[in-house]
């Protein structure tokens, strides 16, 4: 074999690829970018490469992926507690209308970047403002985003009319096109604030583009009860009916779903996002991902924004979405921590249209992964790896991070990111922030 740039040698390698191997003593060969080689370190060793890491202890697997997220919630992080949806998201956008613009939502997306590397994501979707923003941001971070043009029936934040968001759409994903590590979506934000002929007109660009199209769908029993008396259909459905659901639909939530919503879903392919952490948070509920999966419908897992959450560590809506559903079904193996954790790698990298790319260590497959420290006190001994990763590791065990053969985290630094300047920048924001949503305050 032709030299490598980096080998990784004699980590617990959890592939994740199609035999699902799991080597006690792996290791990974990387050139430009791809994984050239996955085997056992014995094999490998003598392989010769400009740096060689020595990961004994460690355990390797594929980055995260977090399938549903608004980076640039960052800037308002606990600014909004204790409300329903609705009431949430009406005092939410006060703030995001006077403080949203292309620098702050760079900023929030840079610290929420961090945030995630930090934690071990390697590749997010965001639906946010001015998607230039985390787009230019996670090109300087070196991250694997999916993002793209946004759609309200109303003048948001970003100064763009409602009448021209399509052009408006037209000219990112141009712009965008060619960026390896950028994926392009089409984003209408849900069946209340787009109009049908909104939702039609997303579909046509999305198709047009090839791109993801993606939605919030069902997320409260408020929304599913006035979309049926406004068009006389579950949010599901009324998709269903406008020709918007297929295999290229992702939907955020679905907690609340009526039976024939799940035959939808299954006969069109759309898949679902689901984020355990903001969905109790808000008190919206539980989606019925057993069921789900029972079905066959794939579910990928999301933080959502860390506006809805306060979070954005996969590892927390892990464990969450393996806990939650034993606990409603009374049933302990209802979601087996194997399957969760594919929730996260395979599958997520699948319902994301990534599939091909990333989401295992395998030959041929982008080298997004991640090492984690197994040398820790709750994490000694280790039975079973699966059980583990969902139920054990947390993202302080993560030392380092691997997107597309360049490392953005090594041994806990970030290398991609100034984070002293974002926190700083973050602090001085915050206190303008602060002092506006004080004067918003019934005396």
């Amino acid at each position: 074999m032709q030299p490598v740039d980096t080998l990784i040698l004699g980590p617990l390698a959890v592939t994740m690829d199609a035999g699902e191997r799991n080597l006690d003593s792996g290791a990974i060969a990387i050139r430009d970018g791809e994984i050239v080689a996955v085997g056992n370190a014995a094999e490998l060793e003598g392989l010769e490469a400009a740096e060689t890491i020595d990961a004994a202890g460690m355990l390797a697997m594929p980055g995260l992926v977090n399938a549903h997220t608004h980076l640039g919630d960052s800037l308002f992080r606990s600014l909004v507690e204790e409300l329903p949806l609705e009431a949430w998201l009406e005092r939410l956008w006060v703030s995001e209308r006077a403080f949203v613009s292309r620098e702050s939502v760079e900023l929030g997306a840079r610290l929420s970047l961090a945030e995630m590397i930090r934690s071990g994501t390697t590749c997010a979707l965001d639906m946010f403002w001015f998607p230039e923003a985390a787009t230019d941001a996670a090109l300087g971070a070196g991250f694997r985003l999916l993002t793209g043009p946004i759609f309200f029936d109303f003048d948001g934040p970003d100064g763009v009319a409602a009448e021209d968001r399509i052009a408006t759409g037209e000219r990112w994903l141009e712009r965008y096109a060619e960026e390896p590590l950028i994926t392009p979506c089409v984003q209408p934000h849900n069946a209340l604030t787009v109009s049908p002929d909104g939702f039609r007109a997303a579909r046509d660009l999305a198709d047009r583009a090839g791109a993801l199209f993606h939605t919030h769908c069902s997320e409260t029993a408020t929304e599913v009860r006035q979309t049926i008396e406004r068009f006389g259909h579950t949010p599901v459905a009324h998709l269903d009916e406008l020709g918007i659901l297929n295999g290229r639909t992702v939907l955020a939530h679905c907690v609340h779903l009526a039976d024939d919503d799940f035959a939808r879903l299954r006969r069109t392919g759309a898949a679902v996002l689901h984020n355990p952490l903001s969905n109790l948070k808000l008190g919206s509920g539980i989606a019925p991902i057993a069921r789900m999966m029972e079905e066959g419908i794939p579910v990928a897992l999301g933080t959502d924004g860390p506006v809805s959450s306060n979070d954005l560590d996969m590892w927390t809506a892990m464990r969450f979405a393996g806990l939650l559903q034993r606990g409603v079904h009374m049933d302990p193996v209802v979601t087996p921590a194997h399957e969760i954790v594919r929730m996260v790698t395979t599958v997520g990298a699948e319902t994301l249209g990534l599939g091909d790319r990333v989401g295992r260590l395998a030959e041929g497959y982008r080298a997004d992964l991640i090492l984690i420290d197994l040398d820790r006190p709750h994490l000694t001994p280790m039975y079973d790896v699966y059980g583990h990763l969902v139920y054990t590791v947390g993202r302080d065990d993560v030392r380092s991070v691997m997107i597309d053969g360049r490392w953005v985290l090594r041994d806990r630094t970030l290398e991609t990111i100034d984070e002293t300047a974002v926190l700083a920048g973050m602090r001085e924001l915050a206190a303008e922030i602060e002092r506006h949503a004080a004067r918003l305050e019934p005396a």
